[in-house]
């Protein structure tokens, strides 16, 4: 039989070159340690840079948390598309790729999670899963695990206009130190809630690949590594319960108890509630109880 080209793998191409992406991760990496505290000595950070910093990494941790995983890679819930237009945009800002490569990316993980074909295989190590899978070839990238994913317009929208998108979120902050304080205003603002806050969402999420997989506790399936990590809960809004997830991936929440911490199916309760989101996904009941939620 012929192979079709999904059969065939079709390998789905980088956002960006590798030697761009080593270049912008570096860039970050180094401004933020180097450039954000260097600032902050020399000039200090305002109210106002602060008060960016953290509400700047609450909309880009939940457009990641709530956009591009629970919405886009596992249809968690379903929603118009202007709201996912918007949650797609705040995920944008976050530097963490387009919503069509990041999903394809996840969606790949949990097809394969601890093999070969897993982009964040935790097997390879604390480094790998972090953040070296970001420069690994693409050897076993496949453009079966997009197909879905380009089905969808807003998802191919905000690829075609990735680019723009994630450099005016670098920008907002910017415009809006400087209408406060002018060009040193503009500087500050840029440098803590633009470049630092990028730096803090960008690990905070690769805390999940990494910690959540190496690190805690296996409460509901030990059939791969992943596990639950209150303390990356805190800092991820909710995905830290990794071993919940796993076992149960389409569910909109990942902290199912209503004392766990998860802002993220909060967020998507609180909008169904309003009309801004329905078919919301659970686990089966019955395998909650055997899994003694």
């Amino acid at each position: 039989m012929i192979a079709t080209p999904i059969q065939a793998g079709i390998k789905l191409k980088r956002t960006y070159s590798v030697h761009l992406t080593i270049f912008l991760f570096g860039l970050i990496v180094m401004s933020a340690l180097i450039g954000v505290p260097s600032f902050g000595v020399i000039y200090g950070y305002s109210w106002l840079d602060w008060t960016m910093f953290f509400l700047l990494y609450i909309i880009t941790g939940l457009g990641i948390t709530v956009g591009y995983h629970r919405l886009i890679s596992h249809r968690s819930f379903t929603c118009p598309d202007w709201v996912k237009a918007i949650l797609l945009i705040a995920g944008g800002w976050a530097l963490q790729n387009s919503a069509l490569k990041w999903g394809a990316d996840h969606i790949r993980h949990h097809a394969a999670c601890d093999q070969d074909a897993d982009p964040y295989n935790a097997k390879l190590g604390f480094w790998h899963s972090h953040c070296g899978w970001l420069f690994a070839d693409q050897r076993y990238s496949d453009e079966k695990y997009a197909t879905r994913l380009r089905q969808d317009p807003v998802v191919m929208w905000q690829y075609r206009y990735y680019t723009p998108i994630f450099l005016s979120g670098l920008a907002l902050p910017f415009v809006v130190g400087f209408l406060h304080n002018g060009w040193i205003g503009g500087a500050s603002c840029f440098m803590l809630a633009g470049v630092g806050r990028t730096f803090a969402v960008l690990n905070s999420t690769f805390c999940i690949n990494s910690v959540c997989h190496l690190w805690g506790d296996q409460p509901h399936s030990q059939a791969d590594s992943s596990r639950d990590s209150w303390l990356v809960s805190l800092l991820t809004f909710g995905e830290g319960y990794h071993n919940y997830h796993h076992t149960y991936q389409s569910d909109y929440r990942n902290g199912p108890r209503w004392y766990n911490f998860d802002p993220s199916k909060w967020l998507i309760y609180t909008l169904s509630l309003v009309g801004l989101a329905w078919s919301l996904r659970t686990a089966n009941a019955a395998e909650t109880r055997g899994a003694g939620l």
